[in-house]
């Protein structure tokens, strides 16, 4: 009987301490960072980007790039080398960018 009430007074004991620890407010997510990347060939492309690099286009939409514009740059600040990856139908194919100011 005796280690019956030890356990429950350490039980209450417990689950007060539980209940009474304060809620923390949920941390505020930080937006994605956004980054341009460039890709010179053919006519060129303008990508943007989430979560920096590695760069990935998918054909299906599961990168985490977007195709923001085709053709050439009129003001081009792109300077940074980076790489970005192209995937389509399974199919992946690592290329060289430049990473937009």
């Amino acid at each position: 009987m005796r280690r019956i009430k030890k356990l429950i007074v350490m039980l209450a004991a417990v689950t007060g301490i539980i209940l009474l620890t304060p809620v923390l407010p949920a941390m505020a997510q930080e937006e994605a960072a956004s980054s341009t990347v460039f890709f010179p060939y053919g006519n060129g492309a303008t990508y943007s980007g989430v979560d920096g690099a590695p760069f990935v286009f998918d054909s299906a939409g599961t990168g985490n790039c977007t195709v923001q514009q085709i053709g050439r740059l009129i003001d081009p600040r792109c300077e940074v080398p980076t790489t970005i990856t192209f995937i389509h139908q399974g199919n992946q194919w690592v290329a060289d960018a430049r990473l937009c100011q």
